[in-house]
């Protein structure tokens, strides 16, 4: 009989580990205090920038670490032909300003040759809003956008199909999150317990509540409708943790971001900020006010701010096994596009254990 595995935790790393793990035939209960459809401060998925991109090159030590989204990269472009997924196909174009280029002789992200389009784009082409950004490189590529409130919906349908079982409750503890795995109108007790809870991961692994790193993100949603994914590296030295990101959402409008505040978990939005991002995402994507395209409003028509605190962790993401228990947490900005990636590192896992228990 396959191991019956609790996966704490809805949001897109939760989702994902429970769906992939149920398609490999394990049996899979899922326990979350939040589900999709809900707010919370720390139920951060629905707020979540969802796109694909990295800037390391190969010459770089950081793109080992992020091999693994390629496998993301191409499962959301498989669901980007599905309809009602929340995911669609969108042209991403990146620049790069002299003040974020950290490497010397770039040529390019590792995944240049793995991902559809790529091509480094001429300067004669750089937005005419971008000359005051000493802009040294920028590439496109085939690249996707999320809307995360109807994916995260979409995931749970597909979890549900293939006989997830999920239940909305609280868990103070993984050994009482091993009780609660569902078979039918009662509890019975799991073989595993998968932490996949985000910055609450910590409070369920005490040993690793030092690594703790809350990342509150700021973001704006606009009617608007952007053309393109457009993402632009710190360009302002006065604030260099904020970026910008362009990401438009098919019928949903677009959304403006590109925040990092490290070690911030406050809810407060800075209506200061707000307005810097409204003013470089005029720069970078004049079309959002120009009626010509979509019949854009001649301003910005402002839906709604968010600000949600990212699951980060010191060191990065904790995807690792003791026992009984697994943990896959701590993947701040990128949970969507390492989703697929870390739930294969997950079922590895799990796996292993199973052979090793049989010899």
């Amino acid at each position: 009989m396959k191991e019956r595995i609790v996966v704490i935790g809805a949001g897109v790393i939760g989702l994902t580990t429970a769906l992939e793990l149920s398609r490999r035939g394990y049996l899979i209960s899922i326990v979350a205090k939040e589900l999709p459809g809900d707010e919370a401060r720390f139920y951060t998925s629905p707020y979540a920038g969802a796109f694909f991109y990295h800037l390391d090159s190969l010459a770089s030590r950081g793109w080992l670490a992020q091999l693994q989204d390629i496998a993301s990269y191409y499962e959301f472009l498989r669901v980007a032909q599905e309809p009602g997924s929340g995911v669609s196909e969108r042209v991403a174009e990146v620049y790069v300003p002299r003040m974020s280029m950290k490497e010397t002789g770039y040529d390019g992200p590792w995944f240049k040759d793995l991902v559809r389009n790529y091509e480094m784009i001429d300067p004669r082409e750089y937005p005419v809003g971008a000359a005051g950004d000493d802009i040294v490189f920028a590439f496109r590529y085939t690249g996707f956008t999320i809307n995360p409130v109807q994916y995260l919906h979409y995931l749970l349908y597909r979890c549900a199909q293939s006989g997830v079982n999920y239940v909305r409750r609280t868990v103070g503890s993984l050994e009482e999150a091993r009780t609660l795995f569902l078979d039918g109108d009662d509890f019975v007790e799991a073989d595993l317990v998968v932490n996949c809870a985000g910055i609450g991961g910590f409070d369920l692994n005490t040993t690793d509540r030092q690594n703790r790193l809350p990342v509150k993100g700021q973001t704006l949603l606009v009617e608007n409708v952007a053309r393109k994914l457009t993402i632009v590296e710190a360009m302002d030295a006065e604030h260099a943790a904020e970026s910008l990101y362009v990401v438009p959402r098919a019928g949903y409008g677009t959304l403006l971001t590109g925040t990092y505040l490290y070690h911030d978990d406050s809810l407060d939005v800075d209506e200061e900020l707000t307005e810097r991002i409204k003013k470089r995402a005029l720069r970078y994507a004049p079309e959002l006010v120009e009626s010509g395209y979509m019949r854009n409003p001649k301003r910005l028509v402002e839906v709604r701010q968010f600000v949600g605190i990212r699951p980060g962790r010191e060191g990065g993401v904790n995807v690792s096994r003791d026992g009984w228990r697994i943990h896959n947490y701590g993947s701040a900005h990128s949970g969507y596009q390492n989703s697929y990636g870390l739930a294969n590192r997950v079922a590895r896992l799990v796996q292993e254990g199973t052979v090793r228990s049989r010899l």
